[in-house]
C-alpha cells in the first residue's frame, strides 16, 4: 500500500497495482499485439473486442495491465462503458486514413465529456512508414495533440517495437502521475464525499464490465 511518506520521499511505486488501459482507433489490435508479443500481425478482425492481461516487471515496479483492444464498430453505450472503465487511454489514428483521424477527434470529445480533460492519454499517429500516402497533415496531428494537451508519438507499428514501447512507457508515467495526485490530495470533505461514492460506483461498474467481456487472452510475456 502506498503512503504519503512514499510520495514525499520520491519512492512511489506502482508495484502490485492493476491498471486498465483502453486502446481506441484503427490499428488498436496491431498495436496491442506488437506491445505484448513484440510481433507484428497485419491481418486482424476489426470488429472483435479483446481483453489482454500483461505483467510488466521493472527495476522497482511490477504492474499488472489489462489492455482492452476495442472493436472498430461499437455503440455509443459500449464506448461510454469503455471510457468509464479505464485508467488510461491510447488514441490511435493512421496518417493515411482521414476517417481514422476524425474518429480520434470524436473519441477526444467523448473523453472530455465523460471524464474531463485532465486524464492520462497518449495520442498515437501511426503508419509513418507510409508518408507518401499521407491523408492527415502534420498540422492536423499537432492541433489534436494541443486540444488533448497530451504527448503525441509518430510511429509505425509495422516497422518496429521501439515506438510502441515508448508509447506504453509514457502512458504508465501519466497514470502514475495521476496516482500521485490522488494520494497527495486533501482529505475528503463533505463536498467530496459524493465524488468518492461515484468513484466506488465506477469501480463496481468495472468489475461488472470485465465479466461481460466475451473473449479474453492472458500472456506471460
Amino acid at each position: 500500500m502506498q503512503t504519503f511518506s512514499d510520495v514525499e520521499n520520491g519512492v512511489l511505486s506502482l508495484s502490485g497495482l492493476e491498471e486498465e488501459v483502453v486502446v481506441l482507433g484503427p490499428g488498436a489490435w496491431a498495436f496491442t499485439v506488437r506491445f505484448i508479443t513484440k510481433r507484428y500481425i497485419g491481418d486482424y478482425a476489426p470488429n472483435v473486442e479483446m481483453l489482454y492481461t500483461h505483467k510488466m516487471i521493472g527495476s522497482r515496479d511490477e504492474i499488472n495491465l489489462e489492455i482492452l483492444d476495442t472493436a472498430s464498430d461499437m455503440s455509443a453505450e459500449t464506448l461510454e462503458k469503455h471510457i468509464k472503465w479505464a485508467d488510461g487511454y491510447l488514441l490511435i489514428y493512421s496518417v493515411t486514413d482521414r476517417d481514422s483521424y476524425q474518429a480520434a477527434c470524436s473519441f477526444k470529445d467523448q473523453l472530455f465529456q465523460l471524464r474531463g480533460s485532465d486524464l492520462p492519454v497518449v495520442l498515437v499517429s501511426n503508419k509513418h512508414d507510409l508518408l507518401t500516402a499521407r491523408a492527415v497533415t502534420e498540422d492536423e496531428g499537432a492541433n489534436l495533440e494541443g486540444e488533448l494537451d497530451c504527448p503525441r508519438f509518430q510511429i509505425s507499428v509495422a516497422e518496429g517495437q521501439e515506438g510502441v514501447t515508448q508509447v506504453m512507457d509514457e502512458l504508465l508515467v501519466l497514470i502514475k502521475r495521476e496516482l500521485v495526485k490522488s494520494l497527495t490530495a486533501p482529505s475528503p470533505t463533505q463536498d467530496s464525499v459524493a465524488g468518492l461514492e461515484k468513484k466506488s460506483r465506477l469501480y463496481n461498474m468495472k468489475k461488472a464490465f470485465k465479466k461481460r467481456i466475451v473473449r479474453s487472452r492472458s500472456d506471460t510475456f
